[in-house]
């Protein structure tokens, strides 16, 4: 199983993420689908374990400009990607004063990458706690503990609050800033390598509820 990187004095503990082999494609890499979000979960695993897909958010600062940062994709269904996150985040800021967003998933080993745009919209309460019960260990305590004050400490004073978290609490519910959030996506595009020729897109459009799609240049 990947790990986190360790020193001599913490001990290893699973990646928050699942890497990049997870997923399958079709066969015919170059025929257009009639529904790319079918194509979108053939890709990404469903939220069957611990371990998620690690992809890049970005949203719209509140300053205008691009704001990036990695999220694990919680999961996939036929209306759009599911992640999950601190309530009093800058991500959150951002997506309630605009709520489009974008997410980009790679997979470096097989040639893959597929980006998704489109409208966000938050989950009911209820809906991101069975997303937290379905976190592992280790996401549910950062859940509760990632705060700025505790980012002030020095590290051995975090690394003593956090073992006395979880000493505390063998058992979590999720706390009240968690919350779950859709991307409804607007447009999908997979983008496929090939070491023996040109790379390709192949670009998706939703127009009055019906996607169009068309091939391009990767």
């Amino acid at each position: 199983m990947p790990r986190l990187a360790s020193n001599r004095s913490t001990p290893e503990v699973a990646m928050i993420t699942a890497g990049t082999t997870f997923g399958s494609d079709v066969d015919d890499v170059d025929a257009l689908v009639d529904d790319p979000l079918a194509l979108l979960s053939r890709w990404l695993p469903p939220h069957d374990g611990e371990l998620r897909p690690l992809a890049a958010l970005s949203t719209i600062g509140r300053d205008g400009l691009p704001s990036l940062r990695h999220v694990l994709v919680s999961d996939r269904d036929a209306t759009g990607l599911y992640f999950h996150t601190d309530s009093a985040s800058a991500k959150v800021a951002e997506i309630t004063a605009n709520p489009v967003a974008a997410m980009a998933v790679a997979w470096p080993e097989v040639g893959r990458q597929l980006v998704v745009r489109g409208i966000v919209e938050r989950v009911a309460p209820a809906d991101a706690a069975v997303a937290y019960r379905q976190r592992s260990r280790y996401l549910q305590l950062l859940a509760w503990v990632n705060t700025n004050d505790n980012a002030e400490l020095p590290v051995e004073a975090r690394r003593h609050l956090w073992a006395e978290f979880d000493a505390a609490h063998p058992e979590l519910d999720p706390p009240e800033r968690w919350a779950g959030f859709r991307l409804r996506p607007v447009t999908v595009t997979f983008w496929r390598g090939d070491a023996a020729g040109q790379s390709t897109r192949q670009h998706y459009t939703l127009t009055d509820g019906r996607w169009s799609g068309r091939i391009l240049a990767g």
